[in-house]
């Protein structure tokens, strides 16, 4: 059997390389960088997500990874599934999927099926089939963009059991390939094909829907505050109205992070700018979400700063959200940076250590010891972990304030009634 070849062994690639071998085909995976095929190679997995390990360890035998671009050769199915890298004004860069896409043309078997996945802005898929054209006029080829939907922390789950699948197709109308048709196939979902442009528009779209989401509560959050409202009530029926729906992002945070979602809409508002479309609704959620992190810094000014001039601080949580070592975009990071002339920190995060963050906060062994005589508690990530904090740590601590940044502690604990609890959406 023909192996299917994936290029790029950053998240995206690792899940879907695996998730693909799951379903009993020999897979090839290549990366340019050595440093994620070798440990690959070694049997570890270079990102974090749940039930990965698991699967990785059925699937490794039917695996080949390396560097070398002619190993695609044999595929007669290819999937470009390289992260696309953004800077630090979340602007994308899509020189390493292209890197790697030149580096296999020379190697592309006549009549391949060539997939993007990685996330593109629209005209890069069409504007890649000239290109292949150019360099090799003599080569069949099919080429397709498949819109990946994977969520860090979710991701296997997404993989394996897409809610649809969406190809970008030259011509919509026209049957997928042999190949591509029965690896779909093996999802048992709903397929859409549309042009290429509307798939990579697609993608772009989901994310300005959720971000648009994310500000809403976020906004209404704040207004709970200073109303006497409690969004934690409000929530279940909001979730209940068909119009809004159980998986709604609605529960309020610091703002947007992880990297994907800003990338969106800075993607976005430049499309619109260059198209002469009114940006102002993208312009509005990029301004107030620079700004909505602030929240944590008026409740250490209210309940700490003002009775302690220079506190220390227990931080939990370092990764941008729960069940992925990411700190791309981390508000907990950009808190902790912010605090740096104010405050000595310490933090916890189950899977990220103290190579991981450049900012100044000592990471320490275990939750506990992040609370030894803490003037307050900062949960900045939802770790499951940090929703029951014991009331024996909690009493290391010198003053019991703690600021629930993510939501994840149950109010309601009878042990925490002489605990200062911040959260948002109510009244402190």
């Amino acid at each position: 059997m023909a192996p299917t070849a994936f290029l790029g062994l950053s998240h995206l690639g690792v899940v879907s390389s695996i998730g693909w071998a799951s379903q009993g085909d020999p897979v090839v995976a290549v990366d340019l960088d050595p440093e994620p095929v070798s440990r690959l190679q070694r049997g570890e997995l270079p990102v974090l997500e749940p039930s990965l390990d698991a699967l990785f360890a059925q699937t490794r035998g039917r695996m080949t990874f390396g560097t070398d671009p002619s190993l695609v050769r044999d595929a007669s199915l290819v999937v470009v599934a390289r992260d696309v890298p953004t800077d630090h004004g979340n602007a994308s860069d899509t020189g390493p999927v292209t890197a790697l896409i030149d580096a296999a043309i020379p190697h592309l078997r006549d009549g391949v099926t060539l997939v993007v996945m990685s996330q593109v802005p629209p005209g890069f898929t069409r504007r890649l089939g000239e290109l292949i054209r150019t360099r090799r006029p003599e080569l069949p080829f099919h080429l397709y963009y498949w819109i990946e939907t994977l969520i860090f922390g979710n991701a296997v789950e997404r993989f394996l059991k897409p809610e649809r699948i969406m190809i970008g197709c030259a011509d919509p109308t026209a049957p997928l390939p042999t190949v591509l048709a029965a690896g779909v196939a093996r999802f048992k979902t709903p397929v859409f094909r549309m042009r290429y442009e509307s798939a990579e528009l697609t993608k772009t779209a989901i994310n300005l829907y959720l971000c648009a989401a994310v500000t809403y509560a976020n906004t209404l959050c704040d207004l709970c505050e200073e109303v006497g409202a409690d969004w934690s009530e409000m929530m279940p029926p909001l979730r209940l109205d068909a119009r809004i729906g159980p998986a709604a992002y609605i529960r309020p945070g610091l703002g947007i992070a992880g990297g994907n979602l800003e990338r969106d809409l800075v993607t976005l508002r430049r499309l619109c700018r260059s198209n002469r479309v009114d940006s102002a609704f993208i312009d509005t959620m990029i301004d107030y979400n620079s700004r909505r992190y602030q929240w944590v810094h008026r409740k250490l000014d209210a309940h700490v700063f003002s009775a302690v001039s220079r506190p220390v601080l227990a931080v939990w949580g370092l990764a941008y959200k729960r069940d992925t070592r990411s700190t791309k975009n981390s508000m907990a990071l950009r808190v902790i940076g912010d605090l740096r002339d104010r405050a000595d920190v310490r933090a916890w995060d189950p899977v990220v250590g103290t190579g991981e963050v450049d900012v100044p906060v000592k990471v320490v062994t275990d939750a506990a010891e992040a609370l030894d005589g803490a003037d307050a508690l900062l949960i900045l990530t939802d770790w499951p972990e940090f929703a029951i904090p014991s009331s024996e740590a909690l009493h290391r601590m010198r003053r019991r304030v703690v600021i629930d940044c993510v939501g994840i502690v149950d109010e309601e604990r009878t042990d925490l009634r002489n605990v200062t609890y911040v959260t948002m959406g109510r009244a402190d």
